[in-house]
């Protein structure tokens, strides 16, 4: 019995409890650096950031804490490098797990081996949100543990790379999983404005582009290969791209665990005079599932080793395809584009669907992409006569939205279905005939509720698991 008392003593005198720490000018620690040094976090912790300028050394720091939440609060705080760097790697290292970091503008990153970093993952895991990444080095760049799960979304990439080829405006190690949504990430500088050796990529809704001015070496770069779905994202190769094909899928070696890829819906846009080849796959890929895409301008689509290529619309005059303004990289269907209505529906893969149900929205953001007519369009973008997206969703409304255990649906319209879904895609529960659900028994994060209406429409609304 005395034994048991003091281990439960010990036990409580461990518990610690999560705190936040404010950084800025008017607060007790001054920069992101003063509280690396101060060395008093804890696992879970979170950091808020003022939104000021911070140069030089104290825009460093290198967290070491699992699960902490590192925010900007009261707009975007700017951290430049400005030559200095820590632990020879760039602006901020991340050696602890599941880090979030949400809100933050990183630049200026130079270090001797030319991979200075915004962010450079050594540990497990992180989550980058609403971030802001320009003229580093490496706009991310991580090791290779062959674990944890990256989640970057709603994040802008701009001009990072040392002009050598080696390095991109991200480059993924050999990690679990990435799942990249929602982002912008353009004008890589002769390298990749992404590339992935992960496991597994989930790459969805982004705007991958080289623009005017842009000579990156390739859009999406997946060297070894793995289970990978690139549905819903906008391409654009330009005349100064270094290579002339737009993604390379397993060009280095099939090593990773599966040779899956599924390229679905997207819109591809070639604007290089000299050469173009759509789409690279390695041959002795397992599945190869190129389909209802939009490959537009001069260009080979190679289909050789494709396992299976459906509906996709090539078309190497770029106004036949009615973009409503391609100048202005704007890929929405125009009325008389013959894209409306091309595609084909895709049975899922491993349980994802493949379906797209988003549409990226410039810069960083998003918004629902609805099949109204039951087929679907080719490329990113699904073409609404009214010019637009179904607004439905605006006569309904969830509360509390961060929730706890129950979130309540309040809706003008007849909602037939509720399909609760993840931050993967994958789908958890079904519901019927009810307005609350019960989050109780799921894990806290980002999760999707998708509605169906007994006139056959759908749409999305996010909801966060407090």
């Amino acid at each position: 019995m005395k034994n048991s008392f003091i281990i439960i003593l010990l036990l409580v005198s461990t518990l610690s409890y999560a705190t936040i720490y404010h950084v800025g000018s008017s607060q007790n620690y001054q920069s992101p650096n003063a509280l690396y040094n101060a060395n008093i976090l804890q696992d879970g912790d979170t950091v808020e950031i003022d939104a000021e300028n911070y140069t030089g050394n104290n825009c460093l720091a290198a967290w070491q804490n699992n699960n902490l939440l590192i925010k900007g609060v009261g707009g975007r705080p700017h951290l430049f490098a400005d030559g200095e760097y820590i632990m020879g790697k760039g602006i901020w290292v991340l050696s602890g797990n599941d880090i979030t970091v949400e809100n933050i503008e990183f630049s200026g990153a130079i270090v001797p081996d030319h991979n200075g970093a915004g962010i450079r993952l050594d540990g497990l895991g992180m989550t980058v949100r609403n971030c802001y990444f320009h003229d580093n080095e490496e706009g991310i760049l991580t090791s290779n543990p062959y674990s944890g799960n990256i989640l970057i979304e709603f994040s802008e990439f701009d001009h990072n790379g040392y002009s050598d080829g080696y390095s991109h405006n991200l480059y993924i190690g050999h990690v679990g999983k990435l799942t990249f949504r929602f982002n912008y990430s353009h004008n890589a500088m002769i390298g990749h404005n992404l590339k992935s050796r992960a496991d597994e990529n989930i790459i969805l809704y982004n705007r991958i582009m080289d623009e005017e001015t842009g000579n990156s070496s390739r859009l999406i770069d997946l060297p070894n290969g793995g289970f990978s779905i690139i549905m819903g994202n906008l391409l654009m190769q330009g005349n100064n791209a270094e290579n002339n094909n737009m993604l390379g899928y397993g060009l280095e070696g099939l090593s990773n665990s599966l040779s899956e890829v599924y390229i679905i819906n997207n819109t591809f846009v070639n604007k290089r005079a000299a050469s173009c080849l759509f789409v690279d796959i390695k041959a002795g890929t397992t599945i190869a599932n190129v389909s209802n895409n939009i490959f537009a301008g001069t260009g080979t689509l190679q289909t050789e080793n494709m396992t299976s290529s459906e509906t996709n619309l090539v078309e190497q005059t770029i106004s036949n395809l009615y973009f409503t303004d391609e100048p202005n990289y704007d890929y929405h269907l125009s009325q008389n584009s013959p894209a409306i209505d091309f595609g084909s529906v895709m049975p899922p893969a491993n349980s994802y669907s493949l379906i797209p149900d988003a549409v990226y929205v410039n810069p960083t953001d998003s918004a629902i992409r609805t099949i109204d007519n039951g087929i679907i369009d080719a490329g990113a973008y699904e073409f609404y006569l009214n010019s637009g997206i179904i607004q439905f969703q605006n006569s309904t409304s969830l509360y509390p939205n961060p929730a706890n255990d129950f979130i309540k649906i309040e809706s003008d319209g007849f909602i037939t279905e509720i399909q609760l879904y993840n931050e993967y895609g994958q789908l958890l529960a079904k519901y019927h005939n009810r307005n609350i659900i019960n989050l109780s028994h799921q894990t806290k994060g980002l999760y999707i509720l998708k509605f169906n209406t007994n006139d056959g429409k759908c749409f999305l609304k996010k909801i966060i698991h407090m």
